[in-house]
């Protein structure tokens, strides 16, 4: 017989809720520190375009590594 799935839906529904803010918060932080930095140095809007874009990579990554990990086999070893 099969194992049943020991975690419970309120686990897998709060993992899946990271993902709107691990989506948007390294874009609003990275973008935010390019807009400092451009009033700083005089440059806009080209360090907060390069901030946003770098945001959207890590955010993207962060997405993948979320959904892509591999499920719990059950017996508490993750990779």
């Amino acid at each position: 017989m099969t194992e049943p799935d020991r975690r419970s839906p309120l686990a897998d529904a709060m993992r899946y809720a990271q993902v709107g803010t691990m989506l948007v918060a390294p874009i609003v932080f990275l973008g935010g520190l390019g807009y400092v930095l451009d009033r700083k140095f005089g440059s806009k809007p080209w360090l907060l375009l390069l901030g946003m874009m770098l945001g959207m990579a890590a955010g993207f990554a962060n997405f993948f590594r979320l959904v892509l990990q591999p499920p719990e086999n059950g017996r508490g070893s993750r990779r």
